[in-house]
């Protein structure tokens, strides 16, 4: 179908866009009509998929990367709510610091110090009536937010045990500071919920380096298998490798691999490539190794048997 698209209009869309600091750049009507564009140039840039309208009056410009639904939503919510004094908490606040959220509802969280009585759901929306002291802000991304160490103390008091971890291990790796956890909580900030914050903590590692680790760390804890060291360098005669989970006494290695760890970094044919040489390596340096898969992490009873063996099966390099 032809549009009799503007070219130039679609020039304007992606110089707004690439002009934006916001790694989502959303754009309002007034803002489109400003940068002199009509509104049948705006319906046809809708059309041809240039624009895509995320809400009354607010677009969002074709992105070449996809960007996680999520963090389109708060970027829509924030430039939908310009003008009111929000700030991105819990689950929101850790999308947009860039953790590792697994399995939260989709919900956009915001506190409004303002707005008595105003507080609840309302659609997606989850409103917390509360001030959040400004010692406890930070801007990221032009988005007003809790801190890093608020962010996986709200997540703690408001998630199951496993999704607390993994929000508080990625927070960990990311650089939040043990001291400030602990005097967050010291002062009150978890009053409801404070058991299972400081449950949480206390399980929190930021040498996980994805949700897989941390969910089958915490599976071996369960277990009460013997305790491994984490993120371990180990060097072979093809090169110098780090594994996730290593047993050096046993010479085991258990390596966890969650999605993102073929998907994000490479082509899937290379990935595989690398994990197969690197293996070869650490078996003619006479470790044994073990793969952990992503799916395997739900089939709790199966993987429990298939890593007690690996672990218990003597090593017959080491009658161990």
């Amino acid at each position: 179908m032809d549009l009799n698209l503007d070219p130039r209009g679609r020039q304007r869309v992606a110089a707004m866009a690439s002009q934006s600091s916001s790694p989502v750049p959303m754009l309002t009507y007034h803002e489109l009509r400003a940068a002199g564009l009509d509104t049948p140039t705006i319906r046809n840039l809708i059309a041809a998929g240039d624009l895509t309208r995320r809400g009354r009056g607010v677009y969002l410009p074709w992105l070449s990367e996809r960007s996680d639904p999520m963090i389109v939503r708060i970027f829509e919510h924030n430039t939908a709510s310009s003008g009111s004094a929000h700030v991105y908490t819990h689950t929101s606040a850790a999308l947009i610091w860039g953790l590792s959220v697994w399995r939260a509802r989709p919900l956009v969280h915001v506190a409004h110090s303002s707005r008595r009585g105003d507080a609840g759901p309302a659609g997606d929306v989850v409103r917390h009536n509360q001030r959040i002291p400004e010692t406890e802000l930070r801007l990221v991304d032009g988005l007003r937010v809790t801190s890093l160490e608020r962010t996986i103390i709200d997540c703690a008091r408001l998630l199951p045990f496993e999704q607390a971890v993994v929000i508080a291990d990625s927070g960990l790796a990311r650089g939040a500071r043990p001291d400030l956890l602990r005097e967050l909580v010291a002062e009150g900030r978890a009053t409801r919920g404070i058991r299972n914050v400081r449950t949480a903590l206390q399980a929190a590692d930021g040498r996980a380096e994805s949700p897989a680790e941390t969910r089958f760390r915490l599976l071996l804890d369960e277990w009460n298998l013997p305790q491994p060291e984490l993120q371990v360098w180990i060097q072979t005669a093809e090169g110098r490798y780090r594994v996730d989970f290593a047993w050096s006494s046993r010479r085991i290695v258990i390596e966890v691999h969650g999605y993102a760890k073929y998907f994000d970094y490479g082509p899937i044919d290379t990935k595989v490539a690398e994990q197969r040489t690197r293996e070869a390596g650490l078996l003619t340096s006479g470790w044994r190794v073990l793969n952990v898969y992503w799916p395997e992490l739900d089939n709790v009873g199966v993987l429990r048997r298939k890593v007690s063996d690996f672990i218990r099966t003597p090593h017959a390099a080491l009658g161990v």
